[in-house]
């Protein structure tokens, strides 16, 4: 009887002990986005980035913790003013996304959606001139988001803010943006995450776009 006690204890301790492993990552995962959806300010945002990338160096073969490091500096490059400080927040995130694209990621719509509000977010250092060398790179982005995943949420809301904060002479404006603002209002609605650290973010931005 000990005999088989003992031969089954090793035959399922393997499956306990990676449990037990998810079961941290889950939690640790879990405790740091709670942290982000406090951050107010770049420094509490660095902070949280340097969690998330100390995870993903424990946690290898999990690819949320360097999306979220790299979705930390593009909201630091948000609370920036200066064109080179902007910059040089994406290109820390963008070091992330390096990161993703060497992961077996299981859901890359996301990894697009990241690469999409980079782009955007160097457009908006100098509009007319940056869409020339971005403009492409965020469409394609976007295009590639809906392509894998046609009910990301996130995909229609960073093309409708594009177009929405787009000039009326150059295509864009409120009335343009407002079917793309209603279309991804409707697919957030509709929105459910595959798990509770999955990206969620997005619905508050869209509350500022006022379709006329």
């Amino acid at each position: 009887m000990k005999i088989l006690i003992i031969v089954i204890a090793f035959f399922i301790a393997p499956f306990i002990t990676k449990a037990t492993d998810k079961e941290r990552f889950m939690q640790a995962m879990g405790q740091t986005l709670m942290e982000l959806g406090q951050a107010k300010d770049a420094t509490a945002l660095q902070e949280v980035a340097n969690k998330f990338e100390r995870i993903a160096s424990s946690e290898i073969l999990e690819w949320l913790p360097n999306y979220y490091a790299g979705l930390c500096y593009n909201m630091m490059a948000q609370k920036q003013k200066d064109g080179a400080e902007i910059d040089k927040y994406l290109d820390k995130s963008d070091t992330f996304i390096e990161k993703l694209a060497k992961q077996n990621v299981n859901s890359p719509d996301e990894v697009e959606v990241l690469k999409a509000q980079n782009y955007m977010m160097r457009i908006s250092v100098e509009g007319q001139v940056r869409w020339m060398k971005y403009g492409s790179a965020f469409e394609g982005a976007i295009a590639k988001a809906k392509a894998i995943n046609p009910e990301n949420p996130r995909a229609y809301a960073l093309k409708a803010q594009m177009t929405y904060y787009t000039p009326a002479q150059f295509g864009g404006g409120s009335e343009k943006a407002c079917p793309e603002v209603q279309e991804a209002n409707t697919k957030f609605a509709n929105f459910k995450p595959i798990n509770s650290i999955a990206p969620t973010w997005g619905a508050e931005q869209m509350k500022v776009l006022i379709c006329k």
